[in-house]
């Protein structure tokens, strides 16, 4: 057997001390060799061959026989230079395969910092423990055993033998180092290779990667790019770099979060809409195939620790609970660390916590102040840097740090809201003009930019009464205080890691909103987000009586609200576009502010880029700048080629030429493709916020025809803002981006078009047969996508509990809280209640006339609706041990959600209470023992109600999932 051995040092004065003791060694035949050579990389980064040795140890010779083959194998583009000679030149043809001339000479390279050198050598396998010893300074080595099979075996050795220290990473997992050293029966016959112990190594100073992804804001919003609310750390990062106004996003959430992940485009990996909004196609299963593998899992195999802070959306509603799986969940997706939560949204008092892989629920505030999560998770945040760097002081780490804001319900601290009292006044009209104005002073935006016009369907500032503008501003003013907060928490997340010394050489990317602004709000905005899901409209002088309930307008955006803000807000937060999220046909839905930063290397002060960027261009530009290609398997798995096209070329060029030159978009039934800066869109003739059934059964099978949709045509060079709509000018040119738009979305498994709607339009997922539903008595933080599926229906919540002697009090289960939530539990007087809240705008309540038994008792809510239909009403009964104990009536019951972000607690109630009657003992756990708490839905009439109930269900999922 033949060995190839690789020798790494960096000292160039040892290396070749060790290189004339060999020499000297195979010279007076100590040792046998077949040749070996010094190979060093200058300080200018050029390899050299700096020394020769044959089988006889003369040194220097002319390069022919085994040390030329050697020499052209490992440094081949050597070969042709003139400190070689005209001898060894003619060696290339005979002993070089073309195809791995600059493969092996660039490995050398990469593995070879300035200033450092290497020992390659070839020998027989009994010459290896002597050769060894002679070599004892070695810091990195490898070895490896080939037949003597010429010169193709002599290139594969060499091949896996360099692979120890500069490995394929286009195959992850990377293989284990192999020992480099030698094993003898004693330790004077061995020769150690600690090189063998560290994992995979990033790339030679690799920058960290930190990603920051704000939710739900627009590109009028920030002040750094015009809006009114400041931003100041936004700002500073783009000072620190640069500024991008033409990056791209897919107008809503998961989808955004999968392509700037995975660099693909959505529908590419499943994410065609929301995670929980599962269809039957490739392109909507709402689960990333594992032929696209996550930039978290591509740079932990790389040597890199990674992490994710905040908001996931990512994961399958039907796959939130511990029974998973779990390979949707952060951890699934290559983070070393998790912490956030996974649904679409969340309270920013009482959010779902998901710790790693396990769901940990509420936390509580400090020192007596309420919980906020921003704050809590920017803790969490810092505190893992630190602990990194605790740990290992270079190991580079990527970091997703991903907030809630500006998703509702917007929650954030009155004084954050009250720093923007009167700012917004004027109204939304005089808002965008405004703002369209400063973009246009801060260059963000073309000085011929113009304002595209407010759409009909949002009423002129102007035309509204006193009572809707008070309540319009304040909604305003709470979701700027909420971003200017978001922006505040970023900023120490940076003076963290400027403070570890980490941020000159971090690449951060720092990305205003997944989509555009929310228009989910509806034309009034809402006290509680989820009232829009049920169809219930309040107008501005209801909400404002409801509101006083909740302690009046200047508590909105407190803990006992949930709110929204009305939709013309959120399209003036868009300023200059038209629409907003979910609109993938308008840049108002996918176009937001991106800065970029990287200290070590980019040398701009604030410069603006406006080539066009998407979402799916951040991996290849991640990738392309920590120095790592991208992998062709994971797992053994064949990798999907990613979508995306690196923009590092922009980082030193503010006039490059474009290299993104085509994009499509869809979401939701809306779609647009962008060729070389003609963007061509049609939007679905449907209001974002409108899922009502018979809305959408106008789109069903056969009754929507994408051969009639109206498409519009801009020029970007000439109209960045989608102000002049030139279809009628260009009608070829609407006909050309059409059939490349069908193009694209075939290769990209857009089909069928509105295939995110297909379980509303007769295709529902199979029928569930499990009506009994058995919670053990520990059980806590149960998501809102995996309670039982009980609107519309009768059914029955059954505790089994053990009261003691003395009675016992608290909650035996209960579900969200006082905006919209349930719960059967037990008070002081040892009176069962059950307590059903309506949106926040009733609560329906019943207490049993009589306490309940103490000893093994069986507790009952039974509900028996009126029909079976959502939203109805019905009656209410309470049993202990199969005896009527109380009852009363609820007029109405929760249509399509209760929330989008609570969860379920069995023997507690955990975060916002449903009823406030035990807000002051929260969580309130129940005194007694409970067992265990059943949900029995009761069968429908016939198999239709059945069935009915069923597609309404998927219903339900459409409503939470496309608000995320």
């Amino acid at each position: 057997m033949t060995d190839v051995f690789v020798g790494g040092y960096s000292d160039l004065e040892a290396a070749a001390s060790e290189f004339d003791d060999l020499a000297r060694a195979v010279a007076g035949k100590h040792v046998a060799l077949d040749a070996a050579i010094l190979v060093t990389r200058a300080e200018d980064g050029t390899v050299n061959v700096q020394q020769t040795a044959d089988h006889r140890g003369r040194k220097g010779v002319e390069w022919g026989g085994a040390v030329g083959v050697l020499v052209g194998l490992a440094a081949p583009p050597l070969l042709a230079t003139t400190a070689v000679g005209a001898v060894a030149g003619g060696l290339v043809g005979r002993f070089v395969d073309k195809r791995t001339e600059t493969q092996m000479h660039d490995k050398i390279g990469e593995n070879l910092p300035p200033g450092t050198g290497g020992i390659i050598a070839v020998f027989d396998d009994s010459q290896r423990l002597a050769i060894e010893q002679l070599l004892p300074n070695a810091l990195a080595k490898s070895i490896v055993q080939t037949g003597k099979q010429g010169v193709r075996a002599l290139k594969d050795g060499l091949a896996e033998a360099m692979g120890k220290f500069v490995p394929d990473r286009t195959r992850l997992p990377i293989p284990d180092r192999n020992f480099g050293g030698t094993m003898g029966r004693t330790m004077e016959k061995s020769v150690g290779d600690w090189s063998i112990i560290p994992g995979p190594r990033a790339p030679q100073d690799a920058p960290n990667v930190l990603i920051v992804l704000i939710d739900d804001a627009g590109f009028g919003a920030a002040d750094t790019f015009g809006g009114a609310v400041s931003t100041p750390n936004l700002t500073r990062v783009g000072q620190m770099g640069l500024r991008y106004n033409r990056f791209h996003v897919t107008a809503v959430c998961s989808p955004t979060r999968a392509a700037l992940l995975t660099g693909r485009n959505h529908h590419r990996v499943g994410m065609g809409t929301v995670a929980e909004l599962p269809g039957p196609y490739p392109g909507y299963t709402g689960v990333r195939p594992r032929s696209c593998t996550a930039l978290p899992r591509i740079l932990r195999e790389n040597g890199y620790t990674t992490a994710g802070f905040g908001k996931w959306h990512l994961t399958p509603g039907s796959q939130m609970g511990e029974a998973g799986p779990k390979d949707h969940w952060p951890l699934g997706w290559g983070f070393d660390h998790w912490y956030g939560f996974l649904t679409g949204a969340a309270g920013q008092y009482d959010p779902l916590i998901t710790l790693d892989n396990t769901t940990i629920g509420v936390p509580e505030g400090k020192d007596g102040e309420p919980y906020y999560f921003p704050d809590d998770f920017t803790d969490k945040a810092i505190e893992w840097l630190q602990a990194v760097r605790a740990a290992d002081a270079e190991k580079p780490w990527m970091m997703y740090y991903s907030t809630g804001c500006a998703h509702a319900p917007h929650h954030v601290a009155k004084k954050w809201a009250d720093r923007y009292k009167g700012k917004f006044d004027q109204g939304w009209d005089v808002y965008r003009e405004e703002t369209l104005e400063r973009q246009k002073k801060l260059g963000v935006v073309p000085e011929n930019t113009e304002l595209s016009e407010r759409p009909e369907l949002f009423p002129a500032w102007d035309s509204l009464s006193d009572a809707q503008k008070k309540l319009y501003a304040r909604q305003m003013e709470v979701i700027a205080g909420f971003q200017e907060n978001a922006d505040w928490n970023v900023g120490r997340l940076l003076d963290a890691v400027e403070q570890l010394d980490d941020l000159e050489n971090t690449l951060i990317f720092y990305i205003w909103g997944d989509n555009g602004a929310s228009l989910e709000g509806t034309l009034t905005g809402s006290f509680n987000e989820t009232t829009f899901f049920n169809g219930v409209v309040l107008e501005a002088d209801e909400q404002l009586e409801i509101i006083e309930k909740w302690g009046g307008i200047e508590e909105i955006g407190g803990f006992h609200t949930a709110p929204h803000y009305a939709a013309a807000w959120a399209h003036a937060s868009n300023a200059p576009f038209q629409w907003g999220k979910q609109m993938a046909s308008h840049l108002g839905g996918t176009r937001n502010p991106m800065v970029v930063a990287w200290p070590k290397r980019i040398k701009a002060n604030g410069d603006l880029r406006a080539q066009f960027t998407h979402c799916i261009d951040v991996v290849p530009t991640v990738l392309e700048l920590v120095g790592l290609p991208e992998p062709t398997h994971v797992d053994g798995i064949e990798q999907e080629p990613m979508d995306g096209t690196s923009f590092a070329y922009t980082l030193d060029d503010a006039g490059a030429e474009e290299r993104h030159t085509v994009q499509y978009f869809e979401m939701l039934g809306s779609h647009a493709i962008y060729k070389d800066g003609w963007w061509a869109g049609s939007k679905l003739d449907k209001l974002p916020w409108d899922w009502r059934a018979e809305t959408l059964a106008g789109f069903g099978p056969g009754k929507y025809d994408p051969g009639k949709d109206v498409w519009e045509l801009y020029y970007l060079p000439d109209d960045f803002s989608q102000a002049k709509n030139i279809a009628a000018q260009h009608p070829d040119k609407v006909e050309e981006l059409k059939e490349l738009f069908w193009q694209e979305a075939e290769r990209n498994n857009v089909l069928p078009l509105l295939g995110a709607f297909a379980i509303l339009m007769g295709n529902p997922p199979p029928l569930p047969t499990v009506t009994r539903f058995t919670f053990g008595g520990t059980v806590q933080n149960v998501q809102t996508t995996m309670i039982p599926r009980i609107y519309g229906r009768s059914y029955a919540i059954e505790g089994d509990v053990h009261v003691p002697d003395g009675g016992a009090e608290g909650v035996i289960v209960a579900f969200a809280d006082f905006i919209g939530g349930f719960a059967l539990w037990v008070d002081e007087r040892g009176l069962l209640n059950h307590t059903y809240q309506f949106l926040g705008i009733d609560t329906y309540k019943q207490t049993s006339t009589e306490p309940i038994p103490t000893g093994d008792v069986t507790v009952k809510m039974l509900f028996e609706t009126d029909e079976f239909r959502p939203g109805s009403g019905g009656t209410v009964t309470l049993w202990a041990n199969d005896r009527q104990i109380g009852e009363g009536t609820m007029p109405n019951s929760i249509a399509l959600a209760f929330t989008t972000y609570a969860g379920m607690d069995v023997g507690r109630d955990n975060g916002g209470v449903v009823d406030l009657a035990y807000e002051d003992k929260a969580p309130y756990a129940f005194t007694g023992t409970v067992n265990k708490v059943v949900f029995d839905l009761k069968p429908a009439p016939t198999s239709d109600n059945e069935n009915e109930l069923h597609r309404h269900l998927t219903h339900v999922a459409v409503a939470q999932g496309v608000h995320g």
